[in-house]
């Protein structure tokens, strides 16, 4: 006899029997039915727990998959960039090794018709600075070199007046017509016949202006300088601004590389001029140094002693003569030191340009380590007489004396031969500048005085110089009225408003 699976009885529950004595298969069905009713929702809310307790608990994931797709909550915030730090990690355009990238086809022809030949050099210049401007991101130093390199160029810098610009008008304009609108740099009508010479230009700003405008105290200024004017004549050679002048620009390209070297070691040179053995001929025999040394005085304890001693003073000048100086010289220098009869005049009250330089030689070094090991050993300068063209001519009858000092000019001696320490003839360099009064010892060697300023070799002075700063002068009587001043009427009435009060004043 079968019995049907569905009236097999539960675990630990007897089957019900009905009153036929059959067993109650409705009934079974019904429980079956609620049993797996209530095991279904215990399935639920054991899910349900196990959702929680992953949740609460933050279980990592079971596999590789699963922990490389679940997003960090603490990586996967981002913080949001300020204006104010936005562009700080993009280049500016001038680092050591940047370069501008090569010109399309499409920037080639826009060029063309941009730097067109036809048009007059001023217009094209202006546009290649104002577009340079726009390319180049600049510091307060930077920007300050550029604006005064522009200046001194006949650039005028800074924005224009009475040209105040809309921003609703700029909406209407595209990228080159806003540039235009918001530049700051212009070459004005009146300065359109000047000539264009790019390399006196160069020599005169990094000769006579940078170093007397802006303070060159560290080599990274001095590169930073010459960098800066070398990279904008990189930029009209790139893009072809003046053709007519490319020898010019490379020309004025080379001075910059001069100049980068030329300007620290003038930088050098004149903090270590005159040297000890210039300084001590000045001390003993006549010169800027002359009875200058405090140091025998009680008040110079505290407040540090000047000059240099007399007994110093004739130690170095003696070595000197002997390491380097000629027999003749020596023998001279001897016998007039021993009759008490030395003197100096000064021949020279402009300055010096050098032209050849002596090197220290291994036995003017092993006779100093020998017998002087606390002195610099001594090596020779040969200059010529030279003059700063900058200084305003000379005004003196034929006859008169030259000088405080009475001494002749400069013409009468072709050449000077100096002993200079080797800390300051390192920096020397044929074709520097230095401006300074020249003495000569009867015994037949100069020597340099206190150094006023030391240029590089090639000093340039132009008329540029007094641009500098310049601004046009405008008239300011408001409440006055000038006759022919039209200026004048406009301010104060315009018009015929203006005549009239005039005619009244009148």
């Amino acid at each position: 006899m079968e019995i049907p699976t569905a009236a097999l009885p539960f675990r630990d529950k007897p089957a019900q029997v009905g009153a036929d004595g059959q067993l109650d298969v409705k009934a079974d069905d019904q429980e079956i039915a609620q049993m797996a009713r209530s095991g279904t929702d215990n399935n639920n809310d054991a899910n349900m727990d196990k959702c929680v307790a992953t949740k609460n608990d933050e279980q990592e994931p079971s596999t590789i998959e699963e922990t490389a797709e679940a997003p960090d909550p603490k990586k996967s915030k981002k913080k949001k960039r300020t204006k104010k730090s936005r562009g700080k990690n993009k280049g500016s355009g001038f680092e050591e090794y940047a370069a501008d990238g090569p010109i399309t086809v499409a920037e080639y022809e826009e060029n063309k018709n941009r730097y067109d030949r036809s048009l007059p050099a001023k217009q094209r210049l202006e546009t290649a600075i104002q577009r340079f401007q726009a390319k180049r991101s600049m510091n307060i130093d930077r920007r300050n070199v550029f604006t005064k390199y522009m200046s001194y160029g006949g650039v005028d810098v800074g924005p224009k007046m009475f040209e105040g610009n809309d921003q609703l008008d700029l909406m209407d304009m595209d990228s080159e017509d806003i540039l235009t609108a918001a530049a700051q740099a212009s070459v004005p009508e009146n300065r359109v016949g000047w000539d264009v010479n790019f390399e006196a230009v160069a020599k005169g700003f990094l000769s006579s202006v940078l170093p007397l405008h802006i303070g060159l105290e560290t080599e990274a200024l001095v590169d930073m300088a010459t960098g800066t004017i070398r990279n904008f004549l990189n930029y009209i050679l790139l893009h072809d601004v003046c053709p007519e002048y490319a020898e010019n620009i490379l020309a004025a390209r080379a001075v910059c590389d001069v100049a980068k070297v030329e300007l620290w070691k003038a930088q050098q040179a004149n903090c270590w001029a005159p040297g000890n053995f210039n300084m001590a001929c000045s001390t003993l025999f006549g010169g800027y140094f002359y009875g200058l040394y405090t140091g025998d005085q009680a008040w110079s304890k505290e407040a540090g002693a000047e000059g240099m001693a007399d007994s110093a003073a004739r130690k170095v000048v003696k070595f000197a003569i002997a390491g380097v100086g000629s027999y003749e010289q020596a023998v001279r220098f001897r016998s007039l030191a021993n009759a008490n009869e030395l003197k100096a005049t000064c021949v020279n009250e402009t300055g010096f340009e050098v032209i050849a330089i002596t090197p220290v030689n291994n036995d003017v070094r092993d006779f100093y380590k020998q017998y002087a090991q606390d002195l610099q050993p001594v090596g020779k300068l040969r200059a010529k007489p030279w003059r700063n063209p900058g200084l305003p001519a000379e005004d003196l009858p034929p006859n008169q004396n030259y000088g405080a000092y009475h001494s002749p000019p400069f013409s009468a001696i072709d050449e000077y031969e100096f002993f200079v320490e080797e800390s300051m003839l390192k920096f020397c360099f044929a074709g520097m500048k230095v401006e300074t009064s020249v003495w000569e010892l009867n015994c037949g060697f100069q020597y340099f005085d206190n150094v006023m300023a030391v240029y590089c070799s090639f000093y340039t002075i132009l008329l540029n110089e007094n641009m500098i700063g310049w601004k046009e002068p405008r008239d300011l009587r408001s409440d006055v009225i000038v006759p022919h001043n039209s200026e004048a009427e406009t301010q104060v009435g315009g018009g015929d408003e203006g005549q009239v009060r005039a005619e009244e004043d009148d």
